[in-house]
């Protein structure tokens, strides 16, 4: 806010200016029809002797004289209020440009906070799921069904933090989310192409709001590190080796159990089907959850099958998968050796909205022990790079020729 401040000034300045030059022109106005009035004189004689073109004007003398000198005068000053005024108008034109534009950012950040708003206080209860702030919290109760669309259960969803969702998302793709929801989930669909109640502009001032209570990068790779240490039970500040496998699965399911950012850092959450439900919160308690729960890691939900090795069936190498991670997926842009992006894959080490790299929410050390976990599910083994991979064969010694296969 306080950025702001020197641009709104400005606005306002050219605004106080502009207020100042229109209340004098009004005043002048007034002035020059009232002395026009007042001199006036009752017909006291013959249209003749009072027209105008026959009235006696000045001599000689006073034309050439004082009436040129202040009508010369009256001009120089114009002049010189032409040519001083608009230069300094166009000097402050880029201050008063980002006044606006800082106005109109402001203007749709407080809109879209109403429109985050619970029910209560007018709004459309965003924060009733994501938690006040975007932090993160619980759905109300969602519906499972089964193949027939029968009634199974009733679960209670944990709902992601989006504190952090244009650190993993561009702009576009969260507009996406928001228009058209997320098929399968409690999200529903909010704008109008989507069917829901928002107009583009609606859309907009949330997205506007939603990036005012953004963490940082910073900010982010704490939490997601503290969270870390959390669901392994170091110690805050602790060092934690991101080369061990258990610290990789960790990453995979992280903050699922403790509830932290509402699971938004986990990658389970799209790769592992039933990891969003929130454990014993089920109606009725002896529902058959057996098909929606309890599945392996990575066996694919939302998100596709991380099984059977990703490197290098989906990735050549473990640094390619890494960077896949870091950046996240676009729309109809190949990845890897055959995928072809969504756009709803995130980017959890760079952020999309911004030139500057790996500002995103996880450290290089994360995205590297993430990579390793999701490469060597159902005991694949761990690519190059990793703990646990294949040493490198010996290379030939010089003079020595090599043959493979058969004559």
């Amino acid at each position: 806010m306080i950025a702001v401040l020197p641009s709104l000034l400005a606005a306002s300045t050219v605004k106080s200016v502009g207020a100042v030059v229109a209340v004098l022109t009004l005043i002048g106005f007034v002035v020059y029809v009232v002395v026009n009035i007042r001199s006036g004189r009752d017909e006291i004689g013959s249209e003749i002797e009072l027209a105008p073109n026959r009235k006696p004007y000045y001599p000689d003398e006073v034309l050439e004289g004082p009436r040129l000198t202040r009508a010369l005068s009256t001009g120089l000053v114009l002049l010189a209020i032409s040519a001083l005024g608009l230069p300094l108008y166009w000097l402050n034109e880029p201050s008063r440009q980002d006044g606006a534009i800082a106005q109109f950012d402001a203007t749709f950040v407080e809109r879209g906070s109403l429109l985050f708003a619970p029910t209560a206080d007018g709004g459309y209860n965003c924060a009733g799921c994501h938690g006040p702030g975007g932090t993160g919290g619980v759905a109300p109760p969602f519906t499972l069904t089964g193949a027939e669309g029968q009634f199974v259960a009733a679960v209670t969803w944990k709902a992601p933090a989006i504190n952090t969702v244009l650190l993993r998302f561009s702009e576009e793709e969260v507009r996406d989310v928001l228009v058209y929801g997320r098929p399968g989930s409690p999200m529903p669909a909010w704008g109008a192409l989507g069917g829901g109640p928002l107009t583009s502009q609606q859309i907009d001032e949330l997205i506007a709001y939603l990036g005012s209570i953004q963490l940082t990068s910073t900010e982010a790779k704490t939490q997601s590190e503290e969270a870390l240490r959390v669901q392994l039970g170091l110690e805050p500040g602790a060092l934690i080796d991101y080369t061990d496998p258990a610290v990789g699965k960790a990453i995979f399911n992280l903050g699922l159990a403790t509830g932290t950012a509402g699971g938004s850092y986990s990658c389970a959450r799209c790769h592992t089907k039933g990891a969003s439900y929130r454990d014993g919160d089920v109606s009725p308690a002896n529902a058959d959850l057996s098909n929606y729960i309890d599945f392996t890691d990575g066996s694919g939900a939302n998100g596709f099958a991380l099984t059977s090795g990703l490197v290098p069936r989906q990735f050549l190498t473990l640094d390619a998968l890494i960077q896949f991670l870091r950046s996240g997926s676009k729309y109809g842009v190949l990845y890897g050796q055959r995928g072809v992006g969504s756009g709803r894959m995130p980017g959890l080490g760079d952020n999309p909205n911004t030139p500057e790299a790996d500002d995103g929410m996880f450290t290089d050390g994360m995205l590297r022990a993430a990579a390793c976990y999701e490469s060597s599910l159902e005991g694949d083994v761990p690519p190059l790079g990793c703990k646990g991979s294949l040493p490198i064969p010996p290379a030939p010694q010089s003079g020595t020729l090599t043959m493979t296969g058969e004559r």
